[in-house]
C-alpha cells in the first residue's frame, strides 16, 4: 500500500484533479472549468490523496442536496495505477466525516459495470433505485445511500 495524505484541494491542484479526470472517465469527464467552479463553490467538499511527491492520487467531490439530509458524492476518481490501494476508500471515509451538520445519508451513482461499485458496498452503500438513463440514452446508473447515524 503506498503512503498518500488527504487534504481540501489547493488551486494549484486542479491541473492534475481535471488529468485524472480524463484518465478515469474519458469522453464522460468533466471539462476543466467544472473543476475551477467547483473549487469556488465547493471547496471543502473537493478532496485530493497525494502521495510525498505532491502527485494526486485519487480525488472526490461531494456537495450538500437540494434536500439539506442529503451529501452528495459528484465524482470520486482514483489514478488507474493506485486502485486497490485504500485510496478511494479512504477518500469516502474523509468526505463522510466532512458531511455537514443535519445530513442524513450520502449519495451517489454508479455506472452497473463499474467495480468501484463493490467498494461503495463494503463501506456500507446500498442500492436504492436504477435508472437506464440517469445521464441520457444507454447511460444507465445506480443510486446508492449510505444512512449517517444521528
Amino acid at each position: 500500500m503506498s503512503e498518500f495524505i488527504l487534504d481540501v484541494a489547493t488551486k494549484q491542484d486542479l491541473a492534475q484533479v481535471f488529468a485524472l479526470e480524463q484518465q478515469v472517465f474519458g469522453e464522460h469527464s468533466y471539462p476543466d472549468f467544472f473543476f475551477r467552479q467547483a473549487f469556488d463553490c465547493w471547496h471543502d467538499g473537493l478532496m485530493v490523496a497525494k502521495n510525498c511527491q505532491g502527485k494526486i492520487l485519487g480525488y472526490q467531490l461531494a456537495v450538500r442536496g437540494s434536500d439539506p439530509k442529503d451529501y452528495w458524492i459528484l465524482s470520486l476518481a482514483v489514478a488507474t495505477e493506485s486502485q486497490g490501494q485504500g485510496v478511494g476508500k479512504q477518500l469516502i471515509k474523509a468526505g463522510i466525516r466532512k458531511a455537514p451538520s443535519g445530513v442524513e445519508r450520502v449519495l451517489l451513482t454508479v455506472s452497473p459495470t463499474n467495480s468501484a461499485r463493490q467498494l461503495y458496498q463494503a463501506q456500507g452503500f446500498a442500492d436504492i433505485a436504477f435508472d437506464a438513463e440517469y445521464f441520457g440514452p444507454n447511460q444507465p446508473r445506480i443510486v446508492m445511500a449510505l444512512a449517517l447515524s444521528a
